[in-house]
């Protein structure tokens, strides 16, 4: 480990006495072997280390599982859809969630930062009533529209009605969203979300745990925070997978 970190301080270094188009080469280079360097990283932790059990709570009938609910590999996403990271970060799990749903349960949940993000909780209530009332899937589609819109339009605040209108495009039944936003019930599950996440020890989002089930719990593989590539997610993917 030691050796790595030493080899990568060494290389940003000497970039700096290069010129730019050879400087580029070498990025590119240190960033393919930063991936592959992480992927031993893990495999050294998890060796040399005891697993972490992860401490938030375990999946129950508000977590709307997408992808092979069998799986014993999670990926546990902790977001806020007022987040500008966890925008950037949506098409990079939304390549992840299409490469690997026959082998990886996906589930979302809610941690809206409502100091600085003031209608994300609205938002966070709506994606929770669309899931209550129209399942799963619908749910997953909603939240994929609502990130695709914002990063359409480059801004992370819906216009008025915007909740309703992109539940609507996906055949939510209006009525039934409109019935679950005026009762307690969002209010208490997206709070109990936010709880959790504390619990779990997210900081702030997005925060992605990549959990493996076990007798006793759910050891935590990695817990990817930011907006991370592709390449970052499929490195602890393969891994948790092979285990």
């Amino acid at each position: 480990m030691n050796t790595i970190k030493h080899f990568l301080k060494h290389l940003y270094q000497r970039m700096s006495s290069l010129s730019t188009p050879n400087a580029i080469i070498v990025a590119a280079l240190l960033l393919s072997f930063s991936h592959v360097a992480y992927g031993f990283v893990i495999s050294e932790n998890n060796q040399s280390a005891t697993a972490a059990i992860f401490k938030g709570k375990a999946l129950d009938t508000n977590d709307l599982v997408t992808g092979n609910p069998k799986s014993d590999v999670i990926v546990l996403e902790y977001s806020d859809t007022e987040c500008p990271y966890c925008a950037q970060l949506h098409p990079t799990l939304k390549k992840i969630q299409d490469e690997y749903t026959s082998k990886v349960s996906f589930v979302y949940r809610h941690f809206p930062l409502t100091q600085i993000h003031p209608n994300a909780f609205d938002e966070a209530r709506a994606i929770y009533c669309v899931g209550k009332t129209s399942g799963a899937t619908k749910q997953r589609d909603y939240i994929n529209q609502m990130f695709s819109y914002k990063l359409e339009k480059k801004n992370m605040t819906l216009p008025q009605g915007g909740k309703e209108s992109l539940a609507k495009n996906i055949g939510v039944d209006g009525a039934a969203l409109t019935a679950c936003l005026s009762t307690p019930e969002s209010n208490d599950v997206v709070n109990a979300s936010i709880e959790d996440g504390v619990k779990a020890g997210v900081e702030g989002t997005p925060a992605t745990f990549v959990l493996l089930k076990k007798r006793n719990g759910y050891e935590v593989v990695a817990l990817i925070d930011g907006a991370r590539p592709y390449e970052y997610f499929k490195t602890v993917l393969d891994e948790a997978l092979a285990r």
